[in-house]
């Protein structure tokens, strides 16, 4: 194989065992570390403690480290060449931890320095794990999917784009939820990140919003970008909140029943108001605004 640039058509990822965030982090960590060295090699060596992140404060754990090397491992990368020229290979090729020395080795397969020369195949083969927001990377990979395709609308009826967000039937069935726990953190952050911009608007039936239409535009030309390193930040972001047992909690809230939730805010108005401070009731389908007060409780619980 030379290192003539590829010309790649219908890029996707595939695998039978979906990426977790921290999957996705972690394999942010690994790239951001490689890439000024990936034209001239693919084998790499990594400290843990410059692992610290992926997975909340401190060390990451051994167990979880090597779930997510599994995964990252059988995560495949299929695209075209040309209609009768299919490739297919994976993120990463291979790892090796060693525990004594608190050392990760990992080589990419040799595609990898080729798809990833090409600015906007990179965005596309980098897990965009500097989302923190739970739905974010699901909505980037359909609008970019449309993006990349050249298209400039993507209007989807709401039970899709539930579905393909993984929501199920019970949790956030109420738009005014939905609008404000997906769709406004997850564009906001795509906003932030990504190499285009969306902003979104409803169709309604009556009363009823029926679907979901979001407009891109291109926030910078990344197709015209030669050099595929302005794609990555110039130092590695922070991934993730200190204490992740804290985002368990709070995602617990934000999916939690109403009369669950209720409990929870009437708990936090009290606790407020022991140090004079007033929570008022339009607030309670805000659980960012008092999440603080009645994190201890919910820690309890998910124990």
């Amino acid at each position: 194989m030379t290192n003539k640039k590829l010309a790649v058509k219908n890029l996707f990822l595939n695998s039978a065992t979906a990426l977790t965030l921290s999957d996705r982090r972690l394999y942010n960590y690994l790239l951001h570390h490689a890439f000024n060295k990936l034209s001239k090699q693919l084998n790499f060596k990594i400290s843990l403690s410059e692992l610290e992140g992926v997975y909340g404060a401190g060390l990451p754990p051994i167990d979880r480290l090597k779930e997510s090397l599994r995964r990252l491992i059988r995560t495949l990368v299929e695209f075209e060449t040309s209609p009768r020229n299919w490739i297919i290979t994976s993120l990463l090729e291979r790892a090796e931890l060693d525990e004594s020395e608190e050392k990760l080795c990992y080589s990419y397969p040799v595609y990898c320095r080729q798809l990833f020369t090409d600015a906007s195949l990179l965005e596309r083969c980098l897990i965009q794990a500097h989302f923190t927001q739970k739905y974010s990377n699901l909505l980037y990979e359909i609008l970019s999917e449309a993006r990349y395709s050249k298209k400039s609308t993507v209007s989807l009826e709401i039970s899709d784009l539930r579905g393909r967000l993984h929501i199920s039937d019970n949790k956030l069935s109420n738009y005014s939820d939905f609008d404000r726990f997906v769709l406004i953190p997850a564009s906001n952050e795509i906003n932030s990140y990504a190499s285009f911009a969306v902003k979104f608007h409803t169709k309604r039936k009556g009363m009823k919003v029926t679907h979901v239409i979001f407009e891109i535009t291109g926030k910078r030309n990344i197709f015209n970008i030669d050099d595929a390193k302005l794609v990555i930040p110039e130092k590695r972001p922070r991934l993730f909140i200190d204490a992740p047992e804290l985002e368990s909690a709070y995602a617990f809230l934000l999916n939690a029943e109403t009369t669950e939730r209720r409990k929870y805010f009437d708990l936090a108005i009290k606790l407020a108001s022991k140090k004079k401070l007033v929570i008022d009731e339009e607030e309670f389908d805000r659980p960012d605004l008092w999440f603080k007060w009645v994190e201890n409780a919910l820690l309890k619980k998910r124990k």
